[in-house]
This record gives structure tokens, C-alpha cells and sequence, in this order.
């Protein structure tokens, strides 16, 4: 079964700091867990940079 973070209804998008390219990163729960994914747009496309385990200040962030 494939889950993925847009699934969550409560997902965040918060905008990076970044000299290039404009990133994000998008926090949320896949089966109660939280997951973070660094991701940028091009060509009205979403590309994901990585996705990981939340850190403990996305987590409450994402709770706040």
C-alpha cells in the first residue's frame, strides 16, 4: 500500500531559504508518522528533491 505525505488533508507547505531555485518543504503523517519532503516546482510539476522522517521542530510545527 502507497501512501504519500499529500494524502494527509492536514499537510503544510513552508518555503525554504534558497539561492537557486525556489524549494519547500511539505510536512505530514503517513500512518501516524511524520514525514518531511524537500520538493520545487518546474514546469507546473512537482519535483521531490528527498523525503525523510520529520525533525523534532517540523513535527511541532506541524502540530502547532
Amino acid at each position: 500500500m502507497w501512501a504519500i505525505i499529500w494524502d494527509d488533508a492536514d499537510f503544510i507547505e513552508i518555503p525554504l531559504k534558497t539561492i537557486d531555485e525556489p524549494r519547500f518543504v511539505v510536512i505530514g503523517k503517513i500512518l501516524e508518522k511524520h514525514w518531511s519532503a524537500i520538493i520545487t516546482y518546474r514546469n507546473e510539476k512537482v519535483r521531490i528533491i528527498s523525503v525523510r522522517r520529520s525533525r523534532k521542530e517540523e513535527v511541532e510545527i506541524y502540530e502547532s
